[in-house]
């Protein structure tokens, strides 16, 4: 935002009388919650306002702004990494601005509100929550008994340096840990798969420790890795999916271990073991396969969990079955897929991990091919350190030399200029490659879908929204679902929703 020390906060209309058009400029302090811009601007509108402009920043404590004041009169100014300030211009007929305050806190996301009511700042703070005793937070540590009734699923997704599982009741997360491999310790243990015996131990150690008998599982899940092109849908894991894991192709990524150690956990146990559209998933229309040069033929390869699973809440949200959505969602991580949703299939989306789309915090993403094939035959590089910058040291890492999107917000609080440029352009080639999805979905879309880490950033949103808000309602949806989507695949098959589709 622009010169912190101004005055956030003043009308900048005055038209008195009923029924007259007038503007109040608020500001807001709210969590950062999926959709909680959508649901902010929403019930504006629904008050009879209309928006003017609307701009969202990160929340800094030290600001001098009214919501600040507000966080702190509410007791949260310690817990400030969680919120974002909104400032918006409001116009409308006369409205007495203590009852839009009331109304607009009665949103759980809303924490803090400063509007000028006669002539004065007025901060409304929503009242703080007790934290629990510390004697409540350590019995969370140890899972329930397994109610009556319901399915007890494990779910299971590794990463390149930590292994992430949970233990749902149905849909209830009964117990959750993430888990943090020294990165030494892997690189010692050399490729992916002789990783396995380390992440399956840690796993059935902390289920030991939280007393969970593993005779209460009715199914684990796993996260798919690098198998061949296949449908949407819930898979059994079989004996041929797992000798495809076991390739050179599938073992380069930590998701090929997902579905062999869900698979060691359950066969054991005799209970089935499954994986959730892996990141294979192929629905290209046959028009975005070709790519000019025979022979070489665009893949499907994305983040196709966490987007269906995110396309799918928001169309219950929005009352309509995801079948019959067009969306258009960008998954903002360490890679950046953005993939158009039509009628339950992804039709088309930027192989990412071949170095199409944007570029991303650690890779290139789509770059000029001719320098690219000079690199290669400078030699200069190998195969394999050109591979690793393009894939791993590219992008916004190799500009600034970090990918964490944190410190490069705090550079650019520090006055980095070019720091600044590096990010804006991120959001600048993935605003065009919303665009192009448009294009794809024929300039019929239902909404855009901002998910994954970077989707944290309000500054890094915010700029996507800035270009491609006038396309399609833009909704956010900080971070992932992917365990709570492994477990939903799971469930629509042990509920007979969904039949278990086999890989072969």
């Amino acid at each position: 935002m622009a010169d912190r020390n101004r005055q956030l906060i003043y009308p900048i209309g005055n038209f008195p009388g009923q029924g007259m058009q007038k503007t109040e400029r608020v500001e807001l302090l709210v969590a950062n919650k999926p959709g909680v811009l959508g649901r902010v601007a929403g019930h504006i509108r629904h008050e009879g306002w209309n928006i003017k402009r609307l701009m969202v920043d990160e929340f800094n404590a030290a600001d001098s702004g009214a919501a600040d004041s507000g966080a702190a009169d509410s007791g949260a100014a310690g817990d400030h990494a969680g919120m974002s300030r909104m400032e918006i211009d409001i116009e409308g007929t006369h409205t007495k601005l203590a009852r839009v305050m009331d109304r607009l806190l009665n949103l759980d996301c809303v924490i803090s509100i400063s509007m000028i009511q006669d002539g004065k700042k007025a901060v409304r703070s929503r009242p703080r929550e007790k934290a629990p005793p510390k004697a409540e937070l350590e019995q969370t540590l140890r899972a329930p008994a397994k109610k009556d009734g319901c399915f007890r699923i494990l779910a299971v997704n590794p990463g390149s340096t930590s292994t992430k599982f949970g233990i749902y009741d149905d849909e209830a997360c009964i117990l959750f840990k993430k888990i943090e491999h020294d990165p030494a310790q892997l690189a010692r243990l050399g490729a992916v798969l002789e990783q396995k015996e380390l992440r399956r131990d840690c796993i059935m150690k902390s289920l030991e420790g939280a007393d969970i008998p593993l005779s209460s599982l009715d199914a684990v899940a796993g996260r798919g890795g690098l198998l061949k092109p296949i449908e949407s849908g819930t898979y059994g894991i079989g004996k041929k999916m797992l000798e495809d894991l076991h390739s050179a192709t599938a073992a380069i990524h930590a998701s090929a271990l997902g579905a062999i150690i869900a698979a060691e956990i359950a066969d054991p146990l005799s209970i089935p073991a499954y994986v959730v559209d892996p990141i294979v998933v192929d629905e290209m229309d046959r028009n975005a396969k070709l790519t000019g040069m025979p022979g070489v033929e665009r893949s499907s390869v994305f983040h196709a969990l966490n987007q269906k699973a995110i396309a799918r809440r928001l169309a219950a949200e929005l009352g309509m079955a995801y079948e019959n959505a067009r969306f258009i969602v960008a998954h903002l991580g360490g890679g950046i897929t953005v993939g158009a949703h039509r009628y339950g299939r992804v039709i088309d989306v930027n192989d990412a991990l071949s170095g199409e789309g944007p570029f991303t915090p650690e890779r290139t993403g789509a770059i000029p091919v001719i320098p690219v094939i000079d690199m290669c035959f400078s030699g200069e590089y190998t195969e394999e350190e050109m591979i690793e910058r393009i894939t791993k040291r590219g992008g916004m890492r190799a500009y600034l030399g970090t990918g964490d999107i944190r410190i490069v917000q705090k550079m650019i609080n520090d006055g980095d200029e070019f720091a600044a440029l590096v990010l804006d352009s991120m959001a600048y080639q993935v605003s065009k490659e919303i665009g192009a999805m448009t294009a794809v979905l024929e300039g019929l879309v239902d909404a855009i879908i901002l998910t994954g880490g970077l989707a944290h950033s309000t500054r890094f949103t915010g700029a996507i929204k800035q270009r491609v808000d006038k396309l399609a309602p833009v909704h956010v949806f900080p971070g992932e679902d992917e365990m709570i989507a492994l477990v939903e695949g799971v469930l629509r098959v042990l509920r007979g929703k969904e039949q278990a589709a086999r890989y072969e």
